[in-house]
């Protein structure tokens, strides 16, 4: 979608309001293609929008014509009028940036709003879902490079720097997160931070990674075996393929977020054990956007619509064992949904495949 559609689709945003404030970096490269660590957008109800910066972006935002364009100091008065009602996001806007438009307008009366530009987020046009599938692509193929490094002996950061390097290689602006590269017991461990532990025979591999490319980001988790791992392990693996197809049956436009949780979360508690975090997430610009997919945030009572794009992540971990996650990254069509991920979920054992 131009960045144009995008501008005339964050006045609705305005309701009883005259304008709205946008600083926050990725909100304003969604807005206007433009990278600026530093940037204020004025987004009015009846003129063209303006942007404000420094002399460092100067250049480059005068090669747009999607808004008006002011060189400001941030310490002087603003080069132009403000109305009375402006709207701002006080999910991002700290403290001291709100006593900043205080004191830059200390008679307009400055509305708080719950992430406007972020809901305007949640749904993706044409080019970002082709965009995200390209950037998925990637990440897939970074998981299939990961199963070759698997060798007795290896240990957790050089596969994670192997990854990398790999990404890079290919194009990849950089990792969407650090990659989670958990053996044995470490995947029981959600947000494990990769180690010098070496893999060993009978280790279960947890291995949760995502990149960025032109901007967007992939998400995915896999879970694979290095020779012969537990029963038990084996079983509560069965149990989270049977969860996400719980969660999955639900992926349509006009179901409630929170139902597609309870779904998975239900079936994992019913089989004896517990689902620690949420299901999902949005995805796009961040690697963690809206709308959060869980039954106990706000965004539970959302209907899903075409266009959203979240991981389905259900997961359960054994404390001192292991555990077992898996993730897709799916948006949600017209009918139903389409997975981004394209790979097999079902169990692989490595070893037997060296």
């Amino acid at each position: 979608m131009p960045n144009s559609k995008r501008l005339e689709q964050a006045i609705v945003h305005l309701d009883e309001l005259e304008a709205i404030v946008v600083d926050d970096p990725i909100d304003l490269y969604y807005l206007t293609s433009l990278q600026l660590s530093l940037g204020r957008l004025f987004i009015f109800k009846d003129r063209k929008p303006v942007l404000c910066v420094d002399g460092r972006y100067a250049e480059a935002a005068a090669q747009q014509n999607l808004v008006d364009v002011q060189i400001w100091d941030w310490k002087s008065p603003l080069p132009f009028a403000l109305p009375k009602r402006i709207g701002f996001d006080s999910l991002k806007t700290t403290y001291a940036q709100f006593e900043q438009l205080m004191h830059l307008a200390p008679t307009t009366d400055w509305v708080a709003l719950q992430g406007p530009i972020l809901q305007q987020r949640m749904i993706k046009d044409e080019g970002e879902i082709a965009l995200l599938k390209e950037v998925a692509r990637l990440g897939t193929q970074g998981y299939q490079y990961v199963l070759t490094l698997l060798k007795e002996g290896i240990t957790e950061q050089e596969v994670a720097c192997e990854l990398e390097i790999f990404w890079k290689r290919h194009g990849a602006e950089g990792v969407a997160f650090s990659p989670i590269i958990a053996f044995g017991e470490h995947s029981a461990f959600p947000h494990h931070r990769a180690s010098s532990r070496k893999l060993r025979q009978g280790d279960i591999v947890l291995i949760d990674i995502g990149v960025s490319l032109h901007h967007y980001q992939s998400d995915m988790t896999r879970v694979c075996f290095f020779g012969s791992v537990s029963q038990q392990l084996q079983h509560i693996y069965k149990l989270v393929l049977h969860a996400a197809d719980k969660a999955y049956e639900l992926c349509r436009p006009g179901v409630l977020i929170g139902e597609v949780d309870a779904a998975a979360r239900n079936f994992i508690e019913s089989s004896g054990y517990h689902f620690i975090h949420g299901l999902g997430h949005g995805v796009g610009l961040e690697v963690h956007e809206k709308p959060r997919v869980r039954i106990s945030t706000a965004d539970a009572d959302l209907p899903l619509k075409p266009g959203m794009v979240l991981t389905i992540e259900p997961g359960i971990y054994l404390p001192n064992e292991g555990g077992v996650r898996l993730e897709d990254t799916i948006v949600i069509t017209h009918n139903g949904y389409e997975s981004l991920t394209q790979c097999s979920m079902q169990p692989v054992d490595v070893l037997t495949q060296l």
